[in-house]
């Protein structure tokens, strides 16, 4: 408790202990609650607002219509196409059990594998926000970034297989599709702004 009175600045003992004001009698607890409940309920409706947008940036970038929702499959498909011969006939299956089992493990493809989830992750993350201001600009440099160094490793590693080829043409498709769904996200907000 303070040790001035909210309504009237009288200065308040600490050690009185009554509800009420001993100069003016306002009730000391509830002096202005009125404010604060309204103070309140305009920070949840901002904090309500705010959680709003957020959700329909996500569904706007990613599940709003079924162009979106095809990429983000799309996203996925290099998990599967890993578990066919990447490199010399190494996959991520051989990679997976050649770890479990203790035998070697050739480093390059790991590496290179990793690098696979890792910015593709990245793009899936991207892709989330891609109704924003520059959603399609980021989402075309990460895919490019994860494009470009796939490739890269798989000239220095060599002998690719079909798994890589496949994989290389998934992070082609990404790259035309996020100009794809972006005409269909701009479609959209200029649809819901009419």
């Amino acid at each position: 408790m303070s040790d001035r009175c909210p309504k009237c600045s009288a200065r308040i003992s600490p050690l009185y202990m009554k509800e009420t004001c001993p100069k003016c009698n306002v009730n000391l607890l509830y002096y202005g609650f009125e404010d604060r409940l309204e103070q309140d309920a305009r920070q949840a409706e901002r904090e309500v607002a705010a959680v709003e947008h957020f959700v329909n940036i996500l569904k706007s970038s990613s599940i709003s219509k079924p162009i979106l929702i095809a990429r983000l499959a799309l996203f996925f498909t290099p998990l599967a196409s890993m578990c066919l011969p990447m490199y010399d006939g190494v996959s991520l299956v051989s990679l997976i059990m050649g770890i479990i089992k203790g035998s070697g493990v050739v480093v390059m493809p790991l590496i290179s594998m990793a690098l696979v989830v890792v910015l593709s992750l990245a793009v899936i993350i991207s892709s989330l926000f891609s109704s924003t201001k520059r959603g399609l600009a980021r989402n075309v440099i990460l895919s490019a970034i994860n494009t470009v160094v796939f490739v890269a490793l798989g000239l220095v590693i060599g002998k690719m297989g079909v798994g890589w080829y496949i994989t290389l043409v998934i992070y082609l498709v990404e790259l035309v599709l996020h100009f794809v769904c972006d005409k269909a996200i701009k479609k959209q907000i200029k649809e819901n702004r009419e």
